[in-house]
């Protein structure tokens, strides 16, 4: 079992028997610890198996629900990171799985510097420049239940156990999975990008 495989047996574990916290206040910056540290993790191991993917966590303006927890963030609170994807696609063009942005803004909504930075090489390295759209195209990633059923393609919605485990729900007769596992399914799975 690799360390990666490992992890996604741990979040399994943490999540088992664990009851949903939806009803107790949300410590925002834990659940923003806990996305970074899971998505620092799947990049490792898009890494590691030569996928050209990056997950990212964006900063959407006010009045754009957030996929993390289906809300609409206000001025003030629009600061917190919410979960997307930077890939390329077959062509080598990057895109984010949301709506289009400018490649600088990518660069700009990351939250660590370190990240921006390679978002850019990525960026420069397929051609492009920092105004280059990135187009609203590329393999799932968990979708919010309306949008899915809107676009047909996978959704579910995310949740936080008692222990802070963030999961989402792929469907809605499916048990819910560790975020991570499911940002790795979204492209090593069917539509996802590989080298």
């Amino acid at each position: 079992m690799s360390d990666f495989e490992a992890r996604i047996e741990a979040e399994r574990r943490r999540s088992a028997g664990s009851t949903p916290a939806a009803r107790r206040p949300a410590d925002w910056a834990a659940i923003a610890e806990r996305v970074e540290a899971l998505l620092t993790a799947t990049a490792a191991e898009f890494d590691r198996r030569g996928i050209a993917a990056l997950p990212v966590l964006g900063y959407p303006p006010p009045g754009v629900r957030s996929r993390l927890t289906g809300r609409r963030p206000t001025v003030v609170a629009h600061r917190r990171p919410v979960p997307g994807l930077f890939s390329l696609d077959h062509a080598g063009r990057p895109f984010l799985e949301r709506d289009p942005f400018p490649a600088r803004q990518i660069w700009l909504r990351t939250s660590h510097p370190g990240r921006a930075r390679t978002l850019e090489a990525a960026v420069l390295r397929a051609g492009l420049t920092p105004d280059t759209l990135i187009l609203d195209e590329g393999p799932p990633i968990p979708l919010d239940p309306d949008e899915a059923a809107r676009n047909g393609r996978l959704g579910g919605r995310f949740d936080i156990t008692a222990d802070g485990t963030l999961l989402v729900y792929p469907a809605a007769d499916a048990p819910p999975i560790p975020l991570v596992e499911a940002l790795t399914a979204a492209v090593t799975g069917g539509g996802g990008t590989h080298p």
